[in-house]
């Protein structure tokens, strides 16, 4: 090869190598254009699963996921959503190389959470949130001693900061209340609890809601105590008042449809009239939002399901401009609720 031919190639492999750092630099494989696409190819997949919670920003190809996660199920569905988001995900497939997960609980930043059911046998079941086992066996021992067939606990340590002393009381006065039941539920979410029950006679009705009237600050209690043969005593004052009162009205049992059809199992039915009920007595600027899973039998069989489960709320007296039923290809019960006001 001639001196001229062998410099020209030189010439022509520096071009080719300037023209090659050039595209990678700001060309459309460049490292920018590469972890632009790959960050909004995540967003909108969380997107597509409705993750508002989930936030997501790139390094290069490795994605940090940040948020409050609702819980453990919805944090490992977001890092799975996130690491196949672009193809299959690797450096060599230009995909997510990896997913680093920056998420906190949520449990932790709306507060410390339970709920405790009992039925006629008189037992209790308690399930929810502690943050150290001396608050966990508290609870435990207290229900153990209040309640007449003892009580079964479950209460899960989530570290993070302990609740105050006055959160400990709060659930005690909870508790306590319930004890003097037939039957009922609670729920402590945050500073907001509820109560929902069946007294054997008005007078202890009235003594349950007036106990509740003064919880330790700053937490809050409503209440609808149902006594033997005379009419519901009723303390639901605002939107959160509401929510806690449905959600402790839900009961234990979990919602589901008869298998492949459009009707609800028998709990269940009796679960959304006592729901339909307990919703009537919420202020009227409430607004009860029903999510209808459609994972099981296709949209056209969710529909079915959706209008079932209206016509079971209203027929609770409630006007059916205030219930919002919707579809879900995203959750895995088969329905879930929230409460807003209609004003928002």
């Amino acid at each position: 090869m001639t001196l001229r031919a062998r410099n020209i190639l030189l010439i022509a492999l520096a071009g080719l190598l300037v023209v090659t750092g050039l595209l990678l630099a700001v060309g459309p494989f460049s490292v920018t254009s590469l972890q632009a696409r790959l960050e909004t190819n995540a967003r909108d997949a969380l997107a597509r699963r409705e993750m508002d919670w989930a936030h997501v920003r790139m390094r290069g190809q490795e994605a940090i996921l940040s948020g409050a996660a609702p819980n453990d199920t919805a944090r490992e569905i977001a890092l799975e959503v996130v690491a196949g988001s672009t193809w299959s995900g690797g450096n060599i497939a230009g995909g997510v190389s990896r997913v680093i997960d920056e998420t906190t609980d949520a449990r932790i930043d709306r507060g410390f959470a339970f709920r405790a059911d009992v039925a006629f046998s008189g037992r209790v079941l308690i399930r929810g949130d502690a943050s150290d086992a001396a608050a966990r066996d508290a609870i435990a021992r207290f229900a153990t001693a209040n309640f007449p067939n003892g009580a079964d606990s479950d209460l899960t340590l989530i570290p993070g900061g302990a609740p105050a002393a006055e959160w400990e009381e709060a659930a005690k006065r909870l508790l306590g209340q319930l004890a003097r039941l037939e039957r009922g539920a609670i729920v402590l979410s945050g500073q907001q609890g509820g109560l929902y029950g069946e007294a054997e006679n008005p007078q202890i009705a009235r003594s349950v809601a007036n106990t509740l009237q003064t919880m330790p600050a700053p937490f809050r209690a409503a209440s609808i105590v149902i006594p033997a043969g005379a009419p519901p005593i009723v303390n639901v004052p605002d939107i959160d008042a509401c929510a806690a009162i449905v959600r402790a009205a839900q009961g234990t049992d979990e919602l589901r449809f008869e298998p492949g059809g459009a009707g609800a199992s028998p709990l269940t039915e009796i679960a959304l009239r006592r729901l339909g009920r307990t919703f009537a007595a919420c202020p009227a600027s409430a607004r009860l939002s029903v999510r209808v899973s459609i994972a099981d039998g296709g949209a056209e069989l969710a529909r079915e399901r959706a209008e079932q489960v209206r016509s079971l709320l209203a027929g609770g007296a409630v006007g059916e401009s205030r219930i919002i039923v919707a579809l879900a290809d995203d959750q895995m019960q088969a329905l879930t609720f929230s409460i807003s006001s209609i004003e928002g």
